[in-house]
């Protein structure tokens, strides 16, 4: 049996996580509908094939669980610099003094929340073991968006100039 590379092992895994959000969807929803309990065996099944065929491909659980570990990382970052973004917009929006009183009120609502996500998401970080390193990763997307925005800002300027 050939053994597979690390991007097919990545890819696989990332489905293998695709199916357990799936699956862990599901029973939230069978609480309402028990006819999903076909649907989700059949996930459960497939779920194991496809680690019984990496484990034939010679890949480890480590090497599995590392792969679902980055992911999350990435994930929790990603979702960490979009309520970053989120916040920013809503508070660009409130700074304008010709809102109507009822629209201020939706966007100090949807503030609120979205300040309270933000920071739930940092208290995750925190709390995590692995902490220096999520907050590294975190740093590192802060630092790339930056670079990216003054790049964009630069061209934009120059064209501008003309």
């Amino acid at each position: 049996m050939s053994r597979l590379d690390e991007k097919e092992t990545r890819a696989h895994v990332e489905i293998l996580q695709s199916l357990q959000r799936d699956i862990n969807f599901l029973n939230k929803a069978k609480e309402n509908n028990p006819s999903l309990e076909k649907t989700i065996e059949k996930l459960r099944n497939s779920q194991t094939q496809l680690y019984e065929t990496l484990a034939q491909h010679g890949v480890t659980a480590e090497a599995v669980h590392k792969v679902i570990v980055e992911n999350s990382d990435k994930q929790l970052v990603a979702e960490i610099m979009r309520l970053q973004a989120a916040k920013n917009k809503i508070e660009k929006q409130l700074s304008d003094p010709h809102l109507s009183p009822q629209k201020r009120q939706t966007l100090d609502r949807s503030f609120t929340r979205t300040k309270q996500a933000h920071a739930d998401r940092w208290q995750e970080i925190i709390n995590s073991p692995r902490r220096a390193e999520l907050i590294r990763k975190t740093e590192q997307a802060i630092t790339k968006k930056l670079e990216k925005s003054r790049t964009r800002d630069r061209t934009h300027e120059h064209d501008r100039s003309r």
